[in-house]
C-alpha cells in the first residue's frame, strides 16, 4: 500500500504479451494478501484503467517527489482503488490461461474496513455501473474514474436515485494513437481511412496499401483491447466515421489484446508488423522510467521500456494520420457536491469540494498547480475543467 491507495491482489503471470516474450507460466491460485481497507469517512474512487495513474498521483504523489493529497497527513485520506490487480498496470489471468486462450481472473478488492471482499471494477462502464448501483446508506463508492461522459441513461438514474443527476470534473485528457514496435514494417502513419481497411480485412499486408506497394509484403497483424475499453469504444467510432457512419466488423485476423499493453505488440508472433490503438498518456509513463521489472525482488529491478512508438508520420494516402483524444474525468454525485458535512476535522469543505469541485470560491487539489502537474506526471495533458451536470447523450 502506498499512501492512501489501495493495490489488488499481486499476480506474477498477469501480462498476456509480456508473458509470451518472458516465457512465463499463467497463475495458479494463491492466497489473498490484504491491502490497505479504507475507513468509512475515506473518500473511495474507482473506475477506469486509462485514468487511474492520473488519480492515483493526485492522492500519493509521484516518484519525483511530488506530494500527492495524502501527503499532508489528513485524518481522511483518497483512496483510488486500481483497475488492474497489479501495479504495473496489468490484469489477472487464471491458472492454464495461454496467448492464445487467456482465462480473466476476476480479481477481488476490499472497499470499506469491515466488508466482504467483492469483485474488482476494472473499466469506466463498470465504474458508472457499481456507482449507479450504490445506493445504500452509507457509501462505499465515493466517485468514478472515466475516459468517457456518462449516458443520458446513467444521469436518469442518477436523478432516480435521488442524487440530482451525475456531476463530472475533467482533469485532463489523454491523447489516443496508434502504435508500432520501434521497428516495424508499418507506415509512418495511418489515416482512419486505411486503418478502416485494416480492420475490416480489405488490406491485409503492408504492400496493399495504396501509396505503400514497396512496403513489406508480411502479413498485417491489427490488434485492438476488449470492447468493453474505452480505448477500443474510441477508436471503433472513430473507424465508423470514416466509414460513412457504418460500424466497421472486425476481420477474423484482428485479435483481442489487454489494453495499454506494450507487451501485446512487442509479444505478438510478428512484432514488425503488429499494430494496436493506444493511450499516449501510458505511453509517457512508460517512457518516464515509471514501470520496472517486476520479475525482480525488492529493491526491485531496472526500469521496463515499452518497444513500441505512435505512429505520428504521413500516412501513404497523404491524409491525416489518425488521432484523437479521451477525457480525464472523475464523476461523483450531485448531491455530494451540495452537502454540508465537513470531510476533514477543522475545515468547512466538503470532499468534493476539497479535492474535486468547489462553487464557493475554494480552489479544489486537482485544480490546483499541484494537483494539475501530477496528472501530467502519470502521463496526461493537464487540464482541468468542472463540467457540471452533463452526458454523452
Amino acid at each position: 500500500m502506498v499512501g492512501g491507495r489501495a493495490r489488488g491482489w499481486r499476480r506474477t503471470s498477469a501480462w498476456i504479451g509480456l508473458l509470451a516474450a518472458m516465457g512465463i507460466v499463467g497463475l495458479a491460485a494463491g492466497t489473498a494478501h490484504a491491502d490497505y481497507a479504507p475507513s468509512g469517512t475515506d473518500v473511495v474512487g474507482v473506475g477506469g484503467e486509462t485514468p487511474q495513474y492520473n488519480v492515483d498521483f493526485g492522492a500519493d504523489g509521484d516518484t519525483s517527489g511530488d506530494l500527492g493529497y495524502n501527503a499532508a497527513n489528513n485524518v481522511n485520506k483518497l483512496v483510488s482503488i486500481d483497475a488492474t490487480a497489479d501495479s504495473n498496470g496489468r490484469a489477472a489471468y487464471a491458472q492454464g490461461s495461454t496467448e492464445a486462450s487467456p482465462k480473466n481472473l476476476s480479481p477481488t478488492v476490499v472497499f470499506r474496513a469491515g466488508t466482504n471482499p467483492v469483485q474488482r471494477i476494472t473499466s469506466t462502464g463498470g465504474g458508472y455501473t457499481a456507482l449507479l448501483a450504490d445506493t445504500g446508506q452509507v457509501q462505499k463508492i465515493n466517485f468514478t474514474r472515466a475516459a468517457s461522459l456518462p449516458t443520458s441513461a446513467n444521469q436518469t438514474t442518477a436523478q432516480n436515485n435521488g442524487w440530482q443527476g451525475l456531476h463530472v470534473v475533467q482533469i485532463g485528457t489523454d491523447p489516443l494513437e496508434v502504435v508500432a514496435a520501434n521497428t516495424t514494417n508499418a507506415p509512418a502513419g495511418l489515416s482512419a481511412a486505411e486503418l478502416v481497411k485494416i480492420y475490416n480485412g480489405s488490406y491485409q499486408q503492408w504492400n496493399q496499401i495504396p501509396g505503400n506497394s514497396g512496403g513489406s509484403a508480411n502479413a498485417i497483424i491489427p490488434l485492438i483491447p476488449p470492447s468493453g475499453s474505452s480505448i477500443s469504444k474510441t477508436f471503433l467510432n472513430d473507424l465508423k466515421a470514416a466509414n460513412g457512419g457504418t460500424a466497421v466488423t472486425l476481420a477474423s485476423n484482428v485479435i483481442t489484446v489487454e489494453q495499454n499493453d506494450p507487451g501485446a505488440v512487442t509479444g505478438a508472433s510478428s512484432p514488425a508488423d503488429a499494430i494496436v490503438p493506444f493511450s499516449i498518456g501510458r505511453l509517457n509513463l512508460w517512457n518516464s522510467g515509471y514501470f520496472h521489472s517486476p520479475t525482480a525482488p525488492f529493491p526491485g529491478g531496472a526500469a521496463l521500456q515499452p518497444g513500441v512508438k505512435a505512429l505520428t508520420g504521413t500516412p501513404p494516402d497523404a491524409g491525416s494520420v489518425y488521432d484523437d483524444v479521451n477525457g480525464l474525468y472523475v464523476v461523483f454525485r450531485q448531491s455530494d457536491a451540495n452537502s454540508p458535512t465537513p470531510w476533514q476535522p477543522g475545515s468547512t469543505k466538503n470532499w468534493v469540494q476539497t479535492l474535486f469541485s468547489d462553487t464557493t470560491g475554494g480552489t479544489p487539489f486537482f485544480k490546483k498547480p499541484a494537483g494539475q502537474a501530477l496528472v501530467a506526471a502519470a502521463g496526461g495533458v493537464p487540464g482541468y475543467n468542472d463540467l457540471g451536470i452533463v452526458s454523452a447523450g
